[in-house]
Parts: structure tokens; C-alpha cells; sequence
């Protein structure tokens, strides 16, 4: 063997050697890179993406204290009144919002889920909405479109007593129509039964239908609604207007049989009316006033200045006015109370 043969020969056994070693070596992973919440803008302040999809979500809520007093709003904690009647209640609302984009439009759900405590000693938790959206339909629980297509009873406290202006939560199937240029249309079928309703027999859902037309400073909306259990219904008309710091509204709303309240006609007698305003006092006060009638001659009335203290904090204390308490809740109690609310909204 000679020097030549002997040095490749050696070479080679260590390259052997230096192979073997480096496939039993172990080696650390490269950390994968941490994902960060990312801001989601598409849909709205609030919004984030949920880390590893497309699905933006956003939690919010508000928590709330009532402190009521007068016999108008504590009648059923003490019945027969006298102007000694006083409630409290303290309420903890969350909100879950999620959205993504899709090749139909938007997938939006909302859900919101309630905890409430009265006067120390009842506690309660309930779904108050959850309802699926997209391509303008909506499919789960959430107001009536009776109520919502029309708009609530102004920024009041308590905006209805017995001047009752429509059904509220109820599992449905709606579709809403806007066209982007002042038009929009609903129609919703709905789950009529109710646990007050014991004897509710009915395989047919009851329907809601309206149009609207918003001009900008003013709106002007129409809806009608079917009871198929009460074979009878209802219609509501409302408009609104702004103008500076001002906005008013007025709406009306017609029993088809007024000897009978239905689901949607919650009243009493034919017809019933709905007025009311807000006025800008400064850039954290408004004060907010409605009135309320009716065919039963119900009067009621609330008056209240909703006061911003800081960004997501309100203080609201609120007069409140009801008829004939007399006859309603005994003959000692009172047609006049109040309430002031404390919320912060996150």
C-alpha cells in the first residue's frame, strides 16, 4: 500500500465517520413567529380578527344600576302603592359580535346574554338576542320587526307602560331590503307562541311586513303585522324629523279589532299614539320627552336628561307620569314616580 492509497483510504473513513455524527445530530426548531391580535376595521370600531382566521369579532356590553321610585314602576314588588315604593336593579349585559366576509355578503352574528339582580334578592339570566345575518336575511331571536323596523318609543327610561307599541323578542325569519338610495322594505315571519300564551295552537307563523323612505332630515315608516292565532292584526305609521339639535317623531298605530289585544296590538281599544323628542342641550347633555295615549284613555309621560360624565359613563334620572294609578295598582297609589340610571357601556 502506498502513501497515496493509505490517505485516501483515510479520508474517506472520516467522511463516513463526520456523516454518521451529523445524522444523529439534533437540531432546535426556528420558533414560530407569534401572531398578534390584528385590528379589523371592516365592520366597525371595535372589531378584531380572531388569531388564525378571517373572522373579525367584537365583545362588548354595558353595566347598569336602576334606582326606581313611586308606585308606577314598583307596583308588582308592592302592589297597592301610596307613594312608598321604591326598586332597585343592577344589570350586567354582554355582547358578542362576529362578521366575516364571504361571496355573499357579509356573515354577521349577534348574541347578548343578560344577568340581572332585583332588590338584593331575585336574580336572573337570559338570552335576551341571537340571530344570524347575511344577504340582508336574518334567521334567530331578536326584536320583532314590528317593533325595529319602525324604531323604538324614543330615548326614555320607561317609554311604555300600558300604551304597549308592539312584540319584542321573538325567534323569526327576516328579510330587509335597502336599496341605498332613501328606500328599504322588510318582511319577516315569526314565531308566534309565547309562555303566557297556554292554549297556542298554530302551524302557521305570523307575518310582518313594511316600507320605509328616509330623506335624510326626515323618515317616514309603515308596517303591518299578522297574529294567526288571534286572526287579527295591526299597523303602525311613524315619522321623524331633524332639524339642528332638534329631533322629534310621531307615530300611530291602529288595532284591527280594538275590543281584543293581539300580539302586535298591545293597546287597548283601536288606536293608540306615540309622540316624542330629543334637544341637544350641550355636547354631553340631552334631555329626552315622550307622551303616550291610547283608545282606553291611558295617558303616560317621561322626561329625562341623559348626561354623559365621561366617554362610556351615564348618569340619566327621569320623571315619570301614569294614569289612573288608582284603578291599576290600588287606591293609595300615586300617578307620578321616577328612576335614575347609572351605565357604563365597554
Amino acid at each position: 500500500m502506498n502513501i497515496k492509497s493509505l490517505l485516501l483510504g483515510s479520508a474517506a473513513a472520516l467522511a463516513a465517520v463526520s456523516g454518521a455524527q451529523a445524522a444523529d445530530a439534533i437540531v432546535a426548531a426556528e420558533p414560530e413567529p407569534m401572531e398578534y391580535v390584528r385590528v379589523c376595521d371592516a365592520f366597525g370600531t371595535g372589531y378584531f380578527y380572531i388569531p388564525g382566521t378571517e373572522t373579525c369579532l367584537k365583545i362588548g356590553g354595558y353595566v347598569r344600576v336602576d334606582i326606581e321610585g313611586g308606585d308606577i314602576g314598583a307596583q308588582d314588588t308592592f302592589p297597592g302603592g301610596g307613594g312608598d315604593s321604591w326598586r332597585t336593579r343592577t344589570r350586567v349585559a354582554l355582547r358578542l359580535s362576529t362578521a366575516t366576509d364571504t361571496e355573499y355578503g357579509a356573515l354577521k352574528t349577534y348574541t347578548e346574554v343578560r344577568f340581572d339582580r332585583d332588590d338584593n334578592s331575585d336574580s336572573d339570566s337570559y338570552l335576551q338576542e341571537g340571530y344570524i345575518e347575511l344577504g340582508g336575511f336574518l334567521v334567530g331571536y331578536t326584536d320583532s320587526a314590528f317593533s325595529s323596523f319602525t324604531g323604538f318609543a324614543n330615548e326614555n327610561i320607561n317609554d311604555y307602560w300600558d300604551v304597549d307599541y308592539g312584540d319584542f323578542q321573538t325567534t323569526q325569519l327576516t328579510y330587509k331590503y335597502d336599496t341605498g338610495a332613501g328606500f328599504s322594505a322588510v318582511i319577516s315571519l315569526e314565531d308566534g307562541s309565547d309562555s303566557d300564551d297556554v292554549d297556542y295552537d298554530s302551524y302557521v307563523p305570523n307575518v310582518v311586513a313594511g316600507l320605509g323612505y328616509n330623506g335624510g332630515v326626515w323618515q317616514l315608516r309603515a308596517v303591518g303585522a299578522y297574529d294567526d292565532f288571534a286572526e287579527e292584526g295591526a299597523i303602525k305609521v311613524r315619522g321623524d324629523v331633524t332639524f339642528g339639535p332638534v329631533s322629534l317623531f310621531a307615530m300611530g298605530g291602529w288595532n284591527t279589532d280594538g275590543d281584543f289585544q293581539n300580539k302586535y296590538a298591545r293597546w287597548d281599544g283601536d288606536w293608540a299614539v306615540w309622540l316624542g323628542g330629543s334637544y341637544t342641550l350641550t355636547e354631553k347633555a340631552t334631555i329626552n320627552g315622550s307622551v303616550n295615549f291610547d283608545d282606553g284613555d291611558n295617558v303616560e309621560a317621561a322626561l329625562n336628561v341623559a348626561y354623559q360624565v365621561v366617554p362610556g359613563f351615564s348618569v340619566i334620572p327621569e320623571v315619570n307620569y301614569r294614569s289612573d294609578m288608582d284603578e291599576k295598582a290600588g287606591p293609595e297609589a300615586e300617578d307620578w314616580g321616577g328612576i335614575i340610571r347609572f351605565q357604563r357601556n365597554f
